[in-house]
């Protein structure tokens, strides 16, 4: 199976569209259920202050998780008799 490499991704920040990319160890991560992102897997393509380019990692970063379902927190159906 060949994966996609630098899928264009963007983040609306306030009027400004940053332009970013997700690149995981091994590639393939980012397809798993169970990988955790980091901040360090979110590339941005624009040139910022690294404080600036940590704060919109962070937002990114957040956003992302906030979408993402997390196997780890459903609720069990069982019911106790």
């Amino acid at each position: 199976m060949t994966l996609p490499k630098n899928m264009k991704m963007f983040y609306r920040r306030e009027k400004e569209l940053i332009e970013y990319t997700i690149s995981t160890d091994p590639p393939e991560a980012m397809y798993w259920s169970t990988y955790r992102l980091k901040l360090g897997d979110i590339k941005l393509h624009i040139k910022l202050s690294r404080s600036m380019a940590s704060e919109i990692k962070k937002e990114i970063l957040h956003d992302i998780i906030s979408r993402e379902t997390n196997p780890s927190k459903k609720r069990s159906t069982t019911s106790t008799n």
